[in-house]
């Protein structure tokens, strides 16, 4: 397993939307015109078949605009404030006198419901775990995903069809103190992430735990007491306190 940040510089900001989608092309430009940046802090959920994602991101509105500015439409799906934080970027009189560039942390729940969209998230439904940092700006995207080679090969063509490659950074696969995963064995934490991957924790399941085992190579009573092990650590870090 390996870790894989990715810088790209998009062709087209607008992806390629068909001209007569009315809505959902001014609903972008909308975005492009009034938000500076969105910075992902943490993936709640993400369901790339059925267009559903929920982030807690900090988005940077550009100068002259609040989050209140902002009309996130039904189309992709809600957004609300956690915390606000101004500041002005200028000791202009004329400009102070203007809003300030302000960044918010938001929760994004995204509940795309446009076909064009969800065809494009379907295409990032990859056996990867997508982590931070993720950002996105009108000049620069930067994604970060852990996976094996054949994954992470697949996710840079995709990227590449999309805009500019600029900068490939590989690495190992690394989880901090504060990470629930450190608080796991080598062997759990790997059964997990490979568990994941191939769809067991989805509802209803893509692979049973036989299959499970004999994608990773050990016994089915091995399996289960890993996985066992490792959801009850998980829980209990979670709910330590509780």
């Amino acid at each position: 397993m390996r870790k894989m940040t990715v810088e790209v510089c998009l062709k087209d900001p607008l992806m390629g939307m068909p001209p007569d989608a009315e809505d959902l092309n001014r609903a972008v430009k909308d975005l492009l015109d009034r938000v500076e940046s969105v910075n992902v802090l943490e993936l709640l959920k993400m369901n790339f078949e059925r267009g559903e994602e929920v982030v807690v991101a900090e988005i940077t509105m550009k100068e002259g605009y609040a989050i209140e500015d902002l009309e996130f439409p039904e189309i992709l799906g809600s957004l609300e404030v956690l915390k606000a934080d101004g500041r002005s970027r200028t000791s202009d009189a004329h400009a102070l006198a203007l809003r300030p560039i302000a960044t918010y942390t938001c929760l994004v729940r995204y509940a795309i419901r446009d076909e064009f969209l969800l065809e494009k998230m379907r295409e990032f439904d990859l056996d990867i775990i997508w982590t931070p940092p993720i950002y996105e700006s009108c000049d620069l995207c930067v994604y970060t995903c852990i996976g094996d080679a054949e994954n992470l090969n697949r996710v840079l063509l995709l990227m590449s069809t999309y805009g500019e490659v600029r900068n490939v950074i590989f690495e190992e696969a690394s989880f901090s103190g504060n990470d629930p995963l450190s608080r796991l064995t080598p062997r759990q934490r790997d059964l997990l992430i490979a568990a994941k991957q191939y769809g067991y924790y989805e509802y209803p399941r893509r692979i049973n735990s036989q299959q499970l085992a004999e994608k990773v190579g050990i016994s089915k009573a091995t399996a289960i007491e890993h996985l066992r092990k490792a959801e009850a650590r998980l829980i209990s870090t979670l709910l330590a306190g509780y």
